[in-house]
């Protein structure tokens, strides 16, 4: 992933940070949209879902901290999950 995308990720953070949900979402959700189609197979691949597990996560908490709305929140966590995450982030996206 490139520069823009990584500090559009940070942008996201700091947004949800400070309580600015709705811009957070916006963010969030666009750079979801960036991550599809997941490539086929290899490193690329890799690098896909690794983003896509954090993005998502945090998603997840947009939705569920900011929005109140544990079942759009499910959702997300439940990409977390599919998108074979590091440890820790499989552990926040199942609590």
């Amino acid at each position: 992933m490139d520069g823009d995308f990584q500090s559009n990720y940070l942008a996201a953070e700091q947004a949800y940070g400070s309580g600015d949900f709705e811009t957070a979402c916006r963010i969030t959700l666009g750079l979801l949209s960036q991550l599809e189609p997941v490539p086929e197979d290899g490193p690329e691949q890799d690098a896909v879902l690794a983003w896509r597990a954090f993005v998502a996560l945090l998603a997840g908490h947009i939705y569920l901290y900011g929005f109140q709305d544990p079942v759009q929140a499910q959702h997300f966590y439940e990409l977390v999950l599919t998108s074979n995450p590091q440890d820790t982030l499989r552990e926040l996206a199942e609590q």
